[in-house]
């Protein structure tokens, strides 16, 4: 395997993903397609901190990069998918359940606290 970039700017990762993407296996089916979206998705990850700026806005707070949601899309299936930086649980819209004509707009809360499932017997 031939050494890749790997800082977190954006060329790096734009190498990495295209690379990554290239080399995946087949998948049988759209929601195999997706799942394997997000492993390849959690390559690029930014975790709060790891990516700082040297000044701070104007309220002393550090200013740094972080991911704050990420998605994929099963285009044949009309689905969207997401996870965000406060709940990594892949989530999903089924467009064909919507109104696709409706005249108002329909919001879909991406907000929500990681579950943690115990599994301790």
């Amino acid at each position: 395997m031939l050494g890749l970039p790997g800082d977190f700017t954006p060329p790096s990762r734009f190498v990495r993903a295209v690379a990554f993407s290239q080399s995946l296996l087949p998948s049988k089916t759209g929601t195999e397609a997706v799942l394997q979206a997000f492993h390849v998705l959690n390559n690029f990850d930014l975790p709060k901190g790891a990516l700082r700026e040297d000044e701070k806005d104007s309220h002393g707070n550090i200013l740094a990069d972080y991911t704050v949601w990420t998605s994929a899309n099963d285009l044949k299936a009309k689905r969207f998918y997401f996870r965000t930086y406060q709940n990594s649980q892949i989530r999903m819209v089924d467009l064909t359940k919507m109104n696709l004509d409706a005249k108002d707009i329909t919001k879909v809360s991406m907000q929500g606290d990681e579950v943690i499932k115990s599994l301790t017997p």
